[in-house]
């Protein structure tokens, strides 16, 4: 592919790259062809050409040894930020004129006819091949074998930056500059090295973007606040910290982890700040971006996912975070039309999960909303094994989250009592909030406070006596029937004013919280019991008022939804309905319009929710005074905890703290 006389053409451009041409300014588009080795030239006529020009004058200098070899098969890897086009015009540039050799762009992805290019006409005897190929891509088995000369491209070495800045009139560049601008893509190239124009003032704009992004997750403290996320988080830096002083081998570390709960929770603000809390490189990407990569046939998808787990092992220690990950799917719940495309892309995942080659100092940590989507497949021991409910952020994490948005208030302990009142928010909401905070003091053209976040929030309404009466009641009943059947201890229960009691944990306008113990099996009358204690607020506002509030429906979160996923999983998966019949997942609890679709399950499943209803109806009618005294007590508290709920429970001995009202007037 090279011989001497190329070897001589490229010392002589190096030396002419070290020049400025007394007669740049006549140089014309014209003469491009006359001059093509003329670095200047090259320089005014195509930024990236230059660039990939300088780049591939390194490389055949380093290898011109073997590439002076009569039979050559150079296979040269492009970093992916740059296209492949801009290295083969580069290329011609400096071999025009070379007989016996040949340039291949290796396709960025294997079709699903299979490879769209023929290695047996390429590697012809006695000829010289270029191949390049993007960074991350899987390249033709039969060129790997033949390759004489494997190497990557160095593009945008800092001493071809300066030199494209001053033959450009683009003014000196510091390191920092030049390493801002070698991260760029190729595309990017001519704005950032416009003729006459500083390229540091590029630079500079590029940095502090790049600062804007980065400062994000590593103000966010991923161990305090997101449950059972922190404590995975810790126990993750901690085996790092052993694993990078060689006291703990790679195949004892969490290898790959899942982070599942509700949209806008941060789960992918989190998975930053994480990769920067443990020091480990961040390649963030989502399976609906593989999907829909260039032309979103099987080819590209496939390409892109081999590219991101590629990167990621490139720059290893790594998180690869994949974002919407249940969009891989389930094989035994693909449609057949689409049955071939999902089976092999859900395949090669799990290869890439697991490849022969393993993937030591790679983390995979997936993100989505609905785990049950998931292949089983992927969540098994070895892939993602770990699975964490990443919740919406408690109070703590709630004042975290907007004192990173509103820096300037981040000390303020109203900010932090603010938080504390916005339960149920997500990060995202949050977000919103700050912004919109920031907004109206930049219209008043002035820095934000406190009062322009408190005009943000939506204060709930206080409730009235009544009102507050049926909040009372309807906790009651739920926390009478907990306790009634042992479903576990009950920690508190809790009723808000919304005067001087806010909610801080759920944004209802009360709680039951109770600890319920391990389960290793579920029996029927099991499932029948977490129903009837579920339904037990509807029933006593029923029993006592005579009708209900819509408090026990309206989210997935709520009393009836809770209920009625038990009942599907006691019919489909557990054996207790009417049928024996095991049939997991085979309704798709986030779409509540497909129980309606399986008329027999939805009778079966009604039914079951009618009994428990009645008999938490009827133990509560039985219960009744235990039932107002209770409400009584927590109209006049507001919160009991464990040992204060002890005097209302059945059976109880009468004390004369208890607070006994009238509910007539309600």
């Amino acid at each position: 592919m090279m011989d001497k006389a190329l070897a001589d053409n490229l010392d002589r451009y190096i030396s002419k790259l070290q020049e400025v041409s007394e007669h740049l300014k006549e140089l014309r588009t014209s003469e491009f062809r006359k001059t093509n080795r003329n670095g200047p030239a090259i320089a005014l006529k195509s930024a990236p050409d230059f660039l990939a020009y300088c780049a591939l004058v390194a490389l055949f200098r380093r290898n011109i040894g073997r590439l002076s070899e009569p039979s050559c098969v150079a296979i040269i890897v492009v970093p992916p930020q740059w296209k492949l086009g801009d290295v083969d015009e580069a290329a011609r540039i400096i071999l025009k004129g070379q007989d016996g050799l040949k340039i291949c762009l290796h396709p960025t992805s294997k079709h699903k006819r299979g490879w769209e290019i023929d290695p047996e006409e390429l590697l012809e005897t006695g000829k010289k091949l270029i191949i390049f190929t993007q960074e991350g891509t899987v390249v033709h088995e039969d060129f790997e074998l033949a390759a004489t000369v494997f190497d990557k491209l160095n593009i945008c070495d800092p001493r071809h930056l300066r030199a494209l800045s001053k033959f450009r009139k683009c003014g000196p560049l510091t390191d920092d500059q030049a390493a801002v601008i070698a991260l760029q893509p190729s595309d990017r190239m001519e704005a950032i090295f416009r003729r006459d124009q500083p390229a540091s003032r590029a630079a500079l704009r590029l940095a502090a973007t790049q600062l804007d992004r980065s400062q994000a997750p590593k103000n966010l403290d991923v161990t305090k606040g997101f449950g059972k996320a922190s404590t995975w988080a810790l126990e993750l830096k901690r085996d790092l910290a052993d694993w990078r002083q060689g006291k703990l081998p790679w195949s004892d570390i969490d290898r790959g982890c899942l982070l599942y709960g509700p949209s806008g929770t941060g789960k992918t603000r989190f998975a930053a700040a994480l990769a920067a809390e443990c020091g480990l490189h961040l390649e963030a990407t989502s399976v609906p971006k593989w999907q829909s990569y260039k032309d979103g046939d099987l080819g590209d998808m496939l390409a892109a996912m081999y590219k991101a787990f590629a990167a990621a092992k490139e720059n290893a220690p790594c998180l690869l975070f994949l974002d919407e990950i249940d969009a891989i799917g389930d094989r035994a719940k693909f449609p057949s039309r689409h049955d071939t495309y999902s089976t092999t892309v859900v395949n090669a995942f799990l290869e890439c999960l697991d490849g022969a080659e393993g993937r030591e100092g790679v983390i995979v940590l997936g993100a989505c909303n609905f785990p049950q989507k998931i292949d089983p497949a992927v969540l098994r021991s070895g892939r993602l094994e770990k699975h964490v409910h990443f919740p919406l952020p408690d109070a703590t994490a709630r004042g975290e989250i907007l004192g990173f948005h509103l820096p300037s208030l981040a000390n303020d302990n109203a900010l932090k009592e603010i938080a504390a009142r916005l339960p149920g928010k997500s990060g995202a909401d949050l977000e919103m909030l700050a912004r919109e905070a920031k907004r109206t003091a930049r219209l008043e053209m002035r820095d934000v406070n406190i009062a322009d976040v408190r005009s943000k929030v939506v204060v709930p309404a206080p409730l009235d006596a009544p009102t507050l009466y049926r909040v009372a009641i309807h906790e009651a009943g739920h926390a009478l029937i907990a306790h009634a059947f042992s479903l576990g201890k009950i920690e508190h229960v809790e009723v808000y004013d919304n005067v001087k009691h806010f909610a801080t944990i759920t944004d209802s306008n009360g709680t039951t919280k109770a600890e319920l113990p391990p389960r290793h099996y579920l029996t029927r009358w099991d499932a029948m019991k977490m129903i009837t204690a579920d339904l037990a607020g509807a029933a006593a506002e029923d029993l006592i008022f005579g009708h209900r509030s819509n408090w026990s429906s309206g989210s997935r979160e709520s009393d009836f939804a809770k209920a009625t996923t038990t009942a599907i999983e006691m019919v489909t998966e557990y054996g207790f309905g009417s049928s024996l019949y095991f049939l997991p997942n085979s309704i798709d609890i986030t779409a509540a319009s497909k129980l309606w679709e399986d008329l027999p399950l939805r009778d079966e499943v009604s039914d079951i929710l009618q009994e428990q209803y009645q008999r938490a109806r009827d133990m509560l009618d039985r219960l009744k005074p235990c039932l107002l005294k209770l409400a009584d007590a927590l109209v006049k508290h507001k919160r009991l905890d464990a040992l204060q709920l002890e005097p209302y429970w059945p059976g109880a001995t009468k004390t004369k703290t208890t607070d006994r009202r009238s509910h007539r007037s309600h």
